[in-house]
C-alpha cells in the first residue's frame, strides 16, 4: 500500500512525497502538522503487516536508535501505528545518500574520504556506547547534507540493529552481502566490531569506486569475506595513501579481535591522515630550492673552507638538537607537572554560544559525557548552548558530565485548547507543545469532575515555549461529593492520574515495606469507598524499598516514629504482653481497653488538619514535620517527616468523632491545635 500525498498519519504527520522504498519499508517526506516541520516517515510495508516477526523487527529500528544523540547519527522522534500503518518519524535530511555520490564523484578525494569515514565513526562509537550494534553500514545507510561549507554524514536505518548484549541465532541479521563481516558471514554471535569492518569496506569503496570483493551468489561472497584478503586499494586508484590502506586493512582483519577495538580509534587514525595532509601541503609551498651542481664543486676547493663549514655545520646540528631538547623538556615535563598537580581530569572548555551539535561534538573529543537540558533564553538563538555547568575553567575527571542548557529560543508557541478534556489528558497535550500545567483550582461547575472548564492563557495565545497554562478544573456542583478509590499497590502515576480525574488532591511521602513493589503504594489517608468532598486532600505512602532496622527505641508511652502515615482508623499496636499490677495490687486496664480500635460510624466524619506554618518558620529544606492526634486518651502519630520548603502548605485527612485533638508542629513548634 502506498500513501498518497495529502494523506494524514495518525491525525499528525501529512504525506509529501515519497522519497524511496527498501526491504521493509516505503519512506515519505510528510510535514508534522502540530510542529510544523519536515520529518521523515518510514512505513513498513503492507505485506509484512500480517508478519509478527517483522513488526517486532521493523519496531527494533525505533527502540535501537531513539535513544541516542549525536551529530552523526539521523534522530528518531516517534513510533506507533495508525490501524495497520506502523511507522517511525525520524529527522528529515535534507541530502542524499553516501551511495549517490559515490556513483556520481568516486574515487573521492582521500581527505573527503577520511573525513566522511571518521563521521561515520564517531556516530557509530555514539551507538556502540549505548550497547548498539547497527549490523548493516552501507552507503545506502549514510546520508550526506551540507552544512557551513561542509559534508555531514549521518547514520540512519537502525532495522537489524540489535543490543551488543543480546544472542545471536545462527544466521541471524545478515546485513547486505557487500559490507558484512565474516563472522557474519559465517552465521556467528557479532559486537560492535562487525561494523568496524563495515565501514572499513564502505572506505574502501570510497577511495576506488569499488566495492572489493564481487561474486554471484550471497555464499560466494561469503567466502570471499571469510577467506580473500583485501586488495590493494593502489590497484584501482593509485593516488590511495599508504596511512589509508593501513587503516582499511586494519579494519577488515578477519578476526575482530585483531581490528579497532573501539570505533572512535578508527576515527582518531582518520583524522591524523587528514591533519598529516594538511601539514603536508602547506610545507610544500615552503620547499627549499634543490642543491645547485656549483655549491658541490665549492665544497671541494680546499680543505679550510671544508673544515670550516663542517664546523659551522656541527655547531647548527648541536643548536637545533639543543632546541628540540628543550622544547621536548617544556612539553613533556609541563605535561608531567600537570599530570602529577591534576592526575587523569580534564580542564572543561568554553561551550556557551556554541550549537549543541559543535558543543557535543568538542566535548566528545575532551572525553567529557554531555546532558541536555533545555531552557527559554530569549536572548539566545534556539539550539544554542545558553548555560552550562561545570562552569568553563574547572578540572573534572575523564568521562565527567557536563550539563549543557540549551535554548528554546525566543519564539513564541501557539497554546492549544484544553478545555473539555480531564487534566492527565491535557498534561500530555500541552507536553507537546513544550508546555505545562500551571497553578490547578478547583471550582464548582455542573462540568463532569475533573473536566478543565478554563484555561488561562486561553487557547490561540502566544507564549514562551516555558510558560505554564493555569487551569480551573470542575468538582462537580457545591454538594457533590466522591468516593475515594482502593490506590494500594498502584503506581504513583497511576494513582496521581486516578485522582486528578476524580478532583482529589494526592499529597505523596515515603515508607518502607517488604511486601509492596517500589514505588507502589502501600497505604492511604482516607479509606477506599469513603466519601469526601471535592478537592480533598489524600496522602497516598508509596513503598522505597524494603524497612530498615530501628536504631533508636520508642519513646515510653508513645508509638515508634517511622517514615509513614498512620491509617486515621488505626489506634497504637497493643502490647502483647500483660501489665503488670499497679502499687495498690490492681492491674491496669487491657490492651484492648485501652486503645480500641476505631472504625468508621455513622458518627465520624472526615476532618482536614491544616499544615501551613509561617514562611518565616520554614527552611529550604530538613523541615521536621509532626502531626499527632489524641484518641481515647492516646497518641496516635499521623505523619512524622522531612520536607522541604516547596511542600508547603498542604493538609493531613483524619476521621473524628469531633473529640480528637489535633497537634502539629514544625521544626519543633506549635504551629496548629485544635479540638475536632
Amino acid at each position: 500500500m502506498i500513501l498518497e500525498k495529502g494523506y494524514v498519519v495518525n491525525e499528525r504527520y501529512r504525506i509529501e512525497e515519497t522519497i524511496g522504498k527498501g526491504g521493509m519499508a516505503v519512506v515519505y517526506k510528510a510535514s508534522d502538522i502540530k510542529l510544523d516541520r519536515a520529518v521523515t516517515l518510514k512505513v513498513l510495508k503492507s505485506e509484512y503487516i500480517e508478519n509478527e516477526e517483522f513488526i517486532k523487527r521493523f519496531s527494533t529500528e525505533a527502540r535501537a536508535a531513539a535513544g541516542l544523540a549525536h551529530t552523526n547519527i539521523v534522530n528518531v522522534y516517534d513510533v506507533g501505528n495508525d490501524g495497520d500503518i506502523y511507522y517511525i518519524v525520524m529527522e528529515y535530511i535534507d541530502g542524499y545518500t553516501l551511495k549517490e555520490l559515490i556513483y556520481e564523484q568516486a574515487p573521492l578525494d582521500n581527505m573527503l574520504a577520511c573525513d566522511i569515514a571518521s563521521q561515520i565513526a564517531e556516530g557509530l562509537e555514539a551507538a556502540h556506547t549505548n550497547g548498539i550494534t547497527h549490523r548493516d553500514i552501507k552507503p545506502e545507510n549514510i546520508l550526506l547534507t551540507e552544512s557551513g561549507g561542509r559534508l555531514v554524514a549521518k547514520v540512519t536505518d537502525f532495522g537489524i540493529a540489535k543490543a551488543n548484549t543480546a544472542e545471536s541465532s545462527q544466521g541471524d541479521y545478515m546485513g547486505s552481502v557487500h559490507y558484512f563481516s565474516p563472522e557474519q558471514a559465517k552465521g556467528e554471535n557479532v559486537d560492535s566490531r562487525t561494523d568496524i569492518y563495515s565501514l572499513g569496506i564502505v572506505l574502501y569503496e570510497m577511495v576506488t569506486g569499488e566495492c572489493p570483493f564481487e561474486g554471484k551468489t550471497p555464499l560466494d561472497f561469503a567466502m570471499k569475506h571469510i577467506k580473500e584478503p583485501i586488495p590493494d586499494p593502489r590497484s584501482v586508484n593509485p593516488k590511495v595513501t599508504r596511512d589509508i590502506i593501513d587503516i582499511i586493512r586494519l579494519a577488515c582483519a578477519k578476526e575482530p579481535r585483531n581490528r579497532y577495538e573501539h570505533a572512535i580509534d578508527m576515527a582518531d587514525d582518520l583524522r591524523d591522515v587528514m591533519d598529516k595532509s594538511f601539514m603536508s601541503e602547506d610545507r610544500a609551498d615552503k620547499k627549499a630550492p634543490p642543491i645547485s651542481g656549483g655549491y658541490a664543486d665549492d665544497m671541494d676547493e680546499d680543505d679550510e673552507d671544508s673544515e670550516l663549514k663542517r664546523r659551522e655545520r656541527n655547531v647548527i646540528i648541536t643548536a637545533v638538537i639543543t632546541g628540540i631538547a628543550i622544547i621536548l623538556l617544556i612539553t613533556f615535563g609541563g605535561k608531567l607537572l600537570s599530570r602529577t598537580l591534576y592526575g587523569d581530569t580534564i580542564k572543561v572548555p568554553n561551550f556557551v554560544g556554541m550549537s549543541y551539535d559543535r558543543a557535543c561534538a568538542k566535548a566528545e573529543r575532551r572525553g567529557l559525557t554531555v546532558e541536555k537540558e533545555e531552557i527559554y533564553q530569549e536572548d539566545v538563538d534556539a539550539g544554542e548552548v545558553a548555560q552550562q555547568e561545570p562552569d568553563k575553567g574547572t578540572r573534572v575527571e575523564k568521562g565527567g558530565v557536563v550539563t549543557l542548557y540549551v535554548s528554546y529560543g525566543a519564539g513564541d508557541i501557539e497554546v492549544p485548547d484544553i478545555v473539555g478534556m480531564r487534566r492527565s489528558v491535557a498534561e500530555e497535550e500541552l507536553s507537546n507543545y513544550g508546555l505545562a500545567i500551571g497553578s490547578v483550582e478547583y471550582i464548582n461547575s455542573d462540568k463532569p469532575v475533573g473536566e478543565i472548564v478554563e484555561q488561562d492563557p486561553e487557547a490561540g495565545e502566544m507564549v514562551p515555549a516555558d510558560a505554564r497554562i493555569n487551569v480551573r478544573v470542575s468538582q462537580g456542583t457545591a454538594a457533590e461529593e466522591v468516593r475515594v478509590p482502593n490506590l494500594r499497590l498502584r503506581t504513583r502515576e497511576e494513582a496521581s492520574k486516578i485522582l486528578d480525574d476524580l478532583g482529589l488532591n494526592a499529597k505523596f511521602i515515603d515508607a518502607y515495606s517488604d511486601t509492596v513493589p517500589v514505588d507502589s503504594v502501600i497505604d492511604q489517608g482516607i479509606p477506599a469507598e469513603t466519601l469526601v468532598p471535592i478537592g480533598s486532600q489524600i496522602i497516598v505512602t508509596l513503598c522505597k524499598g524494603e524497612k530498615e532496622e530501628q536504631t533508636e527505641a520508642p519513646t515510653e508511652g508513645k508509638p515508634a516514629i517511622i517514615d509513614i502515615i498512620e491509617k486515621p482508623t488505626k489506634a497504637p499496636e497493643p502490647e502483647t504482653e500483660a501489665p503488670a499490677p499497679d502499687e495498690g495490687g490492681g492491674s491496669e486496664k487491657a490492651p484492648d481497653e485501652q486503645a480500641p480500635v476505631q472504625s468508621h460510624s455513622a458518627q465520624q466524619e472526615v476532618v482536614s488538619i491544616p499544615v501551613n506554618p509561617k514562611g518565616d518558620l520554614l527552611k529550604d529544606s530538613d523541615n521536621a514535620v509532626r502531626v499527632t492526634a489524641v484518641k481515647n486518651g492516646s497518641e496516635v502519630v499521623l505523619k512524622d517527616i522531612t520536607l522541604s520548603k516547596d511542600d508547603f502548605p498542604f493538609a493531613v485527612n483524619d476521621t473524628s468523632d469531633g473529640s480528637t485533638k489535633y497537634t502539629v508542629t514544625v521544626n519543633g513548634i506549635v504551629v496548629y491545635s485544635d479540638t475536632k
